[in-house]
């Protein structure tokens, strides 16, 4: 007897062709658990910065011997400022003081803070060693770059979970050697070394959830995806509430222990089953129908049949381009002919090109947007534990909203919607915040708008998860998605440097991240629906989608000329019958 084979219940049920899976069952929901939580430790080696590169209150650290800010004897007078002493004649008054010396900070400076609390505080990240604090954080957005560009090509050619685990490990290993971090050298080689790894953690994850599931459910995948994102921000701001009155080194290693997962997660996480069949892996293909199979309790016959036409079809669509190697190996090593695609493959596809230029703008402007409004949080006025929770509860609100539209809209109008949202709320915060005159009914309509364009700005990134992998072929999904990820870091290495620029001009971020926004709403038009698409396998799977997309463009445009026409020529005859 079969042993992939249930007899008591659900293996007659009728399974689905069109997906590789036949159905839905225990199997994808144990996997995509794991691609679920394995969001958390990106989330959290990503913008731990937020509190342990904190930069609190502080100014020059008086002579020991002074209890006070200001010293008088002899007539002079010490002032301690930020990051300035200050050494004053006081013979008549203070007003009238002439300055006699003007000194930096030689003892060093005093925090309202512990030393230890954060990098910034243990390291003296001030004054004219401030731009430093932001620098590691911009050096783990280079790390992203260089991760997105390399991880998502590795991950196409070696496959999604070879690259994801190797990533995670790595990420866990890293994440302890930032806690022991001896200086301020080691501690940005480490940040920027953990960027290029969570980098490659985020891409394949998101491309082995995305390919977990049917097409008419994708966008629980990337719904679930936000949530745990959410989630996560949430759960790193409680944490770091309770450990606030420890070392940041403590808090680093805490959040880190979350990868410690990754030493599981070999004997408890398949390969994508699409990869596995894009790239004719016949064994590996096979020994995971089988534990599809007895997991969900199915037919393994029928599942083997479903998976081996998607292979034969790979197989039969395989075309000759200047840009892809086609290999044939010999069955017995578990084989089939595939397509092979590179980076090139974007470039000389002239519609594929434009479409990802279209993209990559679009990633940046969210990279830019988001993280330069949630990296900035914690500045603003109250509890910076508080503040950021806030910020990260927001995030919910967009889960709620992407929710209910990608079950009766397409992605590109919802991408729409976002970032439209996103405009105006920045915009109109910026306005409230500019005019508002010290009027606090004004200022607390600036930061609600604030919020909304927060929640905005999550939605939009969110649906780019979900969008982007979708206008690519399968041996080029995840190098599509990683490429614009890439590009994407354009916007992260100067978002942590928004705050310096909201001190010197207060307008300028709202109004560049709206301006932005508003740009892409107009250029996303140009990109075709993907909504109701089975992931294409091929290059000729994506030529179809771009060609329905353009003769979708011309019926709308005929459809209009017809209904103006139309009604030009009913009030013609309305007209003449009047006359």
């Amino acid at each position: 007897m079969d042993p992939t084979r249930n007899v008591n219940d659900q293996s007659d049920r009728k399974l689905d062709e069109n997906y590789i899976y036949g159905r839905w069952g225990i199997y994808q929901t144990v996997q995509a658990a794991i691609v679920f939580y394995n969001i958390l430790p990106t989330a959290f080696q990503l913008l731990i910065g937020v509190f342990i590169g904190y930069r609190p209150a502080f100014q020059c650290l008086p002579r020991s011997e002074f209890e006070n800010q200001t010293f008088n004897t002899n007539g002079s007078f010490i002032a301690y400022e930020k990051c300035h002493v200050r050494l004053e004649n006081n013979y008549t008054s203070k007003d009238t003081a002439s300055l006699i010396k003007y000194t930096a900070c030689t003892n060093g400076y005093e925090y309202n803070l512990d030393k230890e609390s954060t990098f910034v505080t243990e390291m003296d990240l001030v004054c004219d060693q401030a731009y430093l604090g932001e620098l590691v954080q911009t050096l783990i957005m280079t790390g992203q770059l260089v991760g997105a560009a390399f991880a998502s090509s590795l991950s196409d050619k070696y496959g999604r979970k070879t690259v994801h685990l190797t990533s995670h490990l790595l990420t866990l290993a890293l994440g302890i050697g930032v806690a022991f971090s001896p200086n301020y050298m080691v501690l940005a080689i480490l940040k920027f070394i953990l960027g290029v790894v969570q980098q490659g953690m985020v891409m394949t994850n998101v491309v082995l959830g995305l390919e977990l599931f049917a097409e008419d459910k994708r966008f629980y995948s990337e719904a679930i995806s936000l949530i745990c994102w959410a989630t996560g921000l949430v759960i790193m701001s409680g944490i770091a509430y309770l450990m606030r009155d420890y070392s940041w080194r403590y808090l680093q290693i805490v959040m880190t222990c979350f990868s410690l997962f990754s030493l599981l997660q070999y004997w408890v996480q398949d390969e994508s089953l699409r990869w596995l069949s894009a790239n004719g892996k016949k064994f590996a293909v096979e020994k995971v129908v089988r534990k599809v199979a007895r997991w969900n309790k199915v037919n393994y016959e029928d599942l083997k049949n479903i998976v081996d036409k998607r292979m034969a079809s790979t197989e039969q669509n395989t075309q000759k381009v200047d840009d892809k190697e086609t290999t044939t190996e010999n069955t017995q090593q578990g084989k089939l002919a595939v397509e092979k695609y590179s980076f090139v493959t974007i470039l000389r596809n002239r519609r594929i090109f434009l479409i990802s230029l279209i993209i990559w703008f679009t990633w940046v402007t969210n990279t830019f947007t988001y993280f330069g409004m949630t990296l900035t949080s914690t500045s603003l006025a109250g509890n910076r534990f508080l503040n950021f929770f806030l910020s990260s509860f927001a995030e919910y609100i967009a889960v709620i909203f992407e929710y209910s539209m990608l079950r009766c809209l397409g992605r590109r109008t919802i991408s729409i919607v976002f970032h439209a949202a996103c405009a105006v709320s920045l915009a109109s915060a910026t306005l409230l915040s500019q005019f508002s005159g010290g009027n606090s009914n004004l200022q607390m309509a600036s930061v609600v708008t604030t919020f909304v364009g927060k929640a905005a700005i999550t939605g939009s990134f969110s649906i780019l998860f979900l969008f982007t992998p979708e206008l690519y072929p399968t041996n080029l999904r995840n190098a599509g998605i990683g490429f614009s990820s890439t590009f994407s870091r354009l916007g992260a290495l100067i978002s942590p440097f928004v705050g310096t620029l909201a001190e010197e001009v207060p307008w300028a971020p709202g109004t560049i991240f709206s301006g932005m926004c508003f740009i892409v709403t107009l250029l996303i038009l140009k990109v075709p629906e993907t909504r109701g698409v089975e992931l294409p396998q091929n290059l000729k799977e994506v030529e179809e989608l771009y060609n329905k997309n353009r003769r979708s463009w011309q019926r709308d445009k005929s459809r209009k000329l017809y209904k103006a026409v139309h009604l030009k020529l009913q009030g013609d005859s309305e007209d003449n019958n009047l006359e």
